[in-house]
């Protein structure tokens, strides 16, 4: 690597179906676990990141944590083995410490066996979810539903029975929006009524994902309207004609990582940087306030 002090992650997505298969058998944990070891070892990577969105039951959640603490037992293994540094192990998990109220992470074996977890603080609000209104879909604060907020996910996993230390835990600045059909065009605030995913567009996906390149795109083709933060939800969006678009933006990043350092996290990551535009506003604006 060019630059010794970037740490590279190998980040393994999946089928839910598929890890919730994989764990729940000794011997395709136990493969798997051999595999990603073996894959990061050779792409040269430092990290690992589980990325098993989410576990649907009670006791998938016990299986997550018996598959975290073979993980790491295999990372300090292959340490010893081989003499190379300890893998860092991350995982990916819901922005609260509960996926239902019935489905709760067992934080005791993440303390343990994580040296963090990057909390999925955003799309809360998504055209396919929220089909009938807009949405402040990767809110910092949110009065209408405090739950569906990045602060809320924070003050959660460090404050309620997770306790988890602050220090385990990442947030997420996403790099993409969500576009809505506004039903009455002149009604365009945030909550105000779509008819689901906004059509017509070829950088918005059939869903209303669009990035936040193609979001400055939509603002200058259409000379759309825009509010650059929105100080109820610390969000931005921007609208033109019957299509409403909820975002991350330059005036937005720099609330969140003043509210994330208040708050004394690890840090943050974004998903994903091939949204940002051609100058990396985002990803400056980002590492710019963190420093």
């Amino acid at each position: 690597m060019s630059n010794p002090d970037v740490k590279t992650l190998l980040s393994i997505p999946g089928d839910r179906d598929v890890f919730t298969k994989m764990a729940s058998e000794p011997t395709y944990h136990e493969a798997f676990i051999q595999s990603s070891i073996e894959v990061a070892a050779k792409g040269k990577f430092n990290d690992l990141d589980l990325q098993w969105l989410y576990p649907s039951s009670q006791e998938e959640m016990q299986n997550f944590e018996i598959l975290l603490g073979a993980w790491r037992q295999a990372a300090v293994d292959d340490a010893k083995t081989y003499h190379r540094p300890q893998w860092i192990l991350v995982a990916s998990v819901s922005n609260l410490p509960y996926v239902e109220s019935s489905i709760v992470y067992l934080v005791q074996g993440i303390k343990q066996n994580l040296d963090w977890v990057n909390l999925i603080s955003y799309d809360f609000y998504t055209p396919t979810s929220f089909s009938s209104t807009t949405g402040p879909s990767s809110a910092l604060h949110n009065r209408i539903a405090r739950s569906l907020s990045a602060n809320f996910g924070i003050d959660a996993w460090i404050q309620s029975l997770a306790n988890l230390p602050r220090k385990q835990i990442v947030f997420e600045i996403p790099f993409h929006g969500w576009a809505w059909k506004l039903a009455n065009p002149d009604k365009n605030d945030v909550f105000s009524k779509a008819l689901g995913p906004a059509k017509g567009y070829q950088y918005i996906s059939q869903d209303g994902q669009i990035d936040y390149s193609n979001v400055r795109k939509f603002i200058k083709e259409n000379h759309a309207e825009y509010v650059k933060d929105d100080s109820r939800y610390s969000i931005s969006y921007a609208y033109a004609g019957s299509t409403w678009i909820a975002y991350e933006s330059e005036y937005i990043i720099p609330d969140k990582i003043s509210s994330a350092k208040s708050s004394k996290v690890l840090g943050y990551f974004a998903w994903n940087i091939a949204a940002d535009n051609e100058v990396n506003t985002l990803a400056s604006a980002a590492q710019t306030n963190w420093s």
